[in-house]
């Protein structure tokens, strides 16, 4: 299993495992399933409702209808990806599904300079296979878009904060007074310490013992030095009800 690390600003190891050749395979299929559907819809609305065609053929469209279906069709095949992975963080619905995400090669959420310069080489290379063997043989998993636009597509299992760690008893009163949550309103996470924050939380069930606490008294470090409190203070549970709290910051 192939892996990909990122040494965060704060030395913190976030490792994320990288999507193999058949799970991005099979989520393009599902993708490319809706493209043709979406294309489909749309050249019905087009010919029939826009046109008023009742058997139409493309040998018989007229030049405008011809070019309108065309450039919709395009329009689909490239932006799809696009639109989606800016509206969902990375994903598209097939990589949604198979728990894939592009993200940065620095672990950030991919940009959208990255997702076109990624997509246009997909719509340019792909229909050659090209990028299928780039997946298969470059040590990342990387297409030519990827490796142009500074991207990678990992596999995960959680999209946000896995579910067994959005916790109720940050409630609970014992918990307040254990670990000082009456000053969580005080805390404040930066964009890129949220983001790590997520990618830790999401990956933390599946990563070896060792490895997690590891993590943890690094996270723990950084923070206490951050925020001038006691490590011992700071564990996940705090550390999802700052993300909770601090989502509505940005």
């Amino acid at each position: 299993m192939k892996t990909h690390v990122v040494l965060t600003p704060a030395n913190i190891e976030i490792e994320y495992r990288l999507a193999g050749a058949g799970s991005r395979l099979a989520a393009f299929t599902i993708d490319f399933t809706l493209q043709i559907i979406a294309c489909l819809l749309l050249g019905v609305i087009i010919l029939f409702g826009i046109y008023n065609y009742q058997f139409a053929t493309l040998e018989g469209l007229e030049g405008s209808a011809l070019a309108l279906l065309i450039i919709s069709w395009f329009s689909i095949y490239f932006c799809y990806f696009i639109v989606c992975e800016m509206a969902m963080n990375g994903q598209s619905i097939g990589k949604k599904i198979f728990g894939l995400r592009v993200i940065r090669d620095n672990g950030q959420p991919v940009r959208l300079q990255d997702s076109l310069i990624r997509n246009l080489f997909k719509s340019v290379l792909d229909i050659l296979y090209i990028g299928l063997f780039f997946i298969l043989f470059s040590p990342k998993h990387k297409r030519i878009g990827d490796m142009v636009a500074g991207t990678v597509v990992v596999a995960e299992h959680y999209g946000h904060i896995g579910p067994s760690l959005q916790s109720t008893h940050l409630l609970d009163s014992n918990y307040r007074a254990r670990a000082g949550v009456e000053q969580l309103p005080h805390l404040r996470l930066n964009p890129e310490e949220r983001d790590l924050l997520n990618a830790y939380m999401a990956r933390k069930l599946y990563l070896p013992e060792a490895s997690k606490q590891h993590l943890q008294r690094q996270w723990a470090t950084y923070f206490s030095q951050k925020w001038q409190v006691d490590a011992h203070l700071i564990d996940d549970a705090l550390l999802v009800g700052l993300l909770q709290l601090n989502e509505a910051d940005y």
